[in-house]
């Protein structure tokens, strides 16, 4: 279905929209992708229609020239969640937990849960809207659905008023952080205060479509009031705009869902008229798209693994189209298709064994040179003699040296009569720059455990081991910022011997213990340290010393606890953090 940018609001709301677009300089761009043949296996012959549309943000006055060469500093983005402290859309709804079934406890057939767990049995329109709720005593058990917004996040979010705006006919309701304000509201306009807190906001529709003519609750938008008229048109939240303004790369892999992401085919991708952006199929294209033309940030892509060439063509040419042409598209296939963790790396050993054998223990490696090698071509075709606005990526696994050679010369599909991989129009190779100090080893627990009964609560020790490794009993250097410099020449020997750029598709510290809340706190508070910066500063400089270009931290804003502390600020609002200074000095004294 072709998408109508007007669809996004309310009738209320079109005629606003269509004034502001002028203003904003919006404008529909039609596409139609003539036939191409691919020179990937089963090429596709497509004839497909996109439409695509910028002006949902301005473009930047200026953007930052960034030549592949360059020595520069770019940012991974977090994902979207309605625990997450990134706040990045005005629009809080589109971060929602995705439906949550339920029913009252007074209804006959309810077992009064918190949840009936029935999603799967939703009736939803295309875009994830619900369509009707069944009656009490009728299956499946819910009666109601809701979602949750801005959840345990110790209310670091804006309080104050929200408008809630919907159309269609029913009813909302409102608990924990958010009191509806019944005299200033009306039919398709709530108003709500709200005072943050831990819970959140917890939004239920109790009733929809109670006449049944189609006329179902949908299009929510839960804004603060002061956003109401300008939301549709600068969907982005400015503190967050600011925050991230410096990083000239904004890697989309968990906007995209990347990890396990089950897309496929071109008409399943994510549409901005979805109910959410949160988990599932992730941000639509046209959204990141907005964010690097408003940014003036050059965007990395992370196709999904499953994505047929279709799904590849179609998504490069809207991006050749609709992003800013001042601005460079980087481009990798998955993420970490080596990593056991993601079903990616079992989906490309299950491909490439079924194509080369099952004795073929690198497989998955050989394949996803293979795909990738196929996918960088596409996306040079569809640029032609716009090429140098692409760089396509290859990735390996950052320790393990040898593995890279299943990707970069895929010697099976070469035995096909292919080229190497490497030589299919690729412009960088990518590693990662991570360290621990292998503080997050098991084996460490109770030698990290006796660090936090001495006067510095244990922080010298574990900064001394994160930098060169000598203070746990084996004098080991892997995974410090000692070890890394060897690694980070000899990757960049291999980028060197192939003709490629260096460059880091992730980095920092990854200091995780989930197992040990004492421990996890303890490394939470280690990531707080005003040492934190020089530690950052020096593997950003070991990274400049070994001839590395491109420098991805993982990642922007996130709170802290068992999972890590990924994120260089905690929340949107803090003001800096050693982590997230040290990376801005960067920029500002390497630009």
């Amino acid at each position: 279905m072709a998408f109508n940018i007007l669809n996004l609001f309310s009738g209320r709301t079109r005629s606003k929209f269509l004034g502001l677009a002028a203003l904003f300089g919006a404008a529909l761009c039609f596409i139609v992708l003539s036939s191409r043949p691919s020179d990937s296996q089963n090429s596709a012959q497509l004839g497909a229609t996109i439409d695509c549309f910028e002006g949902t943000s301005a473009r930047a006055a200026t953007v930052s020239s960034l030549s592949l060469d360059d020595l520069a500093l770019g940012t991974n983005l977090s994902g979207i969640a309605d625990w997450s402290t990134q706040l990045p859309f005005l629009d809080a709804f589109k971060s929602g937990r995705p439906w949550i079934t339920q029913c009252d406890s007074d209804e006959p057939g309810c077992s009064g849960g918190w949840a009936t767990d029935e999603a799967a049995q939703l009736d939803l329109d295309e875009f994830g809207w619900v369509k009707s709720l069944p009656a009490p005593n009728d299956p499946p058990e819910y009666t109601r659905v809701g979602t949750l917004l801005f959840r345990e996040i110790d209310g670091r979010y804006p309080g104050g008023q929200y408008v809630v705006l919907y159309q269609g006919e029913g009813t909302i309701e409102y608990r924990y952080d958010a009191e509806k304000d019944e005299s200033l509201s009306a039919p398709g306009r709530d108003v709500i205060n709200v005072t943050p807190s831990g819970r959140g906001i917890w939004l239920q529709i109790t009733a929809t479509d109670p006449n049944r003519t189609g006329n179902y609750i949908r299009d929510i938008h839960v804004v603060p009031i002061d956003y109401e008229q300008t939301f549709q048109t600068d969907i982005f939240n400015p503190v967050f705009l600011d925050k991230i303004r410096k990083f000239k790369v904004i890697r989309f892999m968990d906007w995209m869902a990347t990890n396990n992401s089950e897309q496929g085919e071109w008409a399943d991708r994510p549409k901005v008229n979805d109910a959410f952006y949160s988990r599932g199929k992730g941000v639509p294209l046209e959204i990141m798209l907005a964010l690097a033309n408003r940014l003036g940030a050059h965007p990395w892509f992370t196709m999904p693994h499953q994505s047929t060439d279709e799904y590849i063509t179609n998504f490069a040419t809207q991006v050749k189209t609709c992003l800013d042409p001042r601005l460079r598209a980087y481009v990798e296939f998955s993420n970490e298709v080596w990593n056991w963790q993601f079903q990616q790396a079992h989906y490309a050993l299950q491909q490439g064994k079924s194509r080369w054998g099952e004795d073929k223990g690198d497989a998955h490696m050989q394949w996803y040179g293979m795909r990738s090698a196929q996918m960088s071509d596409i996306w040079k075709q569809v640029f032609g003699d716009q090429r140098d606005r692409v760089a396509t990526i290859l990735s390996t696994q950052t320790a393990w040296k040898g593995l890279e050679t299943s990707a970069l010369d895929c010697s099976l599909w070469a035995a096909e009569g292919n080229r190497p991989c490497y030589q299919h129009g690729f412009d960088a190779y990518a590693i990662t720059g991570y360290f621990s100090g292998r503080l997050s080893d098991d084996a460490n627990k109770t030698t990290i455990a006796s660090w936090m009964n001495e006067a510095d609560g244990g922080f010298s020790k574990a900064f001394t081991q994160l930098k060169q490794g000598s203070v746990l009993d084996d004098n080991n250097t892997d995974d410090t910022l000692l070890g890394l410099s060897d690694l980070f020449q000899y990757h960049q020997q291999v980028a060197q011997d192939k003709g490629l750029r260096l460059v880091a598709y992730e980095g920092g510290q990854h200091l995780v213990q989930a197992g040990d809340e004492k421990i996890t706190e303890f490394f939470v508070n280690l990531n707080r340290q005003p040492e934190m910066y020089d530690i950052y500063t020096q593997l950003l400089n070991r990274w400049k010393d070994a001839g590395g270009t491109l420098f991805m931290h993982f990642s922007d804003i996130a709170r802290p606890g068992r999972w890590g502390s990924w994120g260089a600020l905690e929340y949107l609002e803090q003001p800096g953090s050693p982590k997230y200074d040290a990376l801005i000095d960067f920029i500002d004294q390497n630009s």
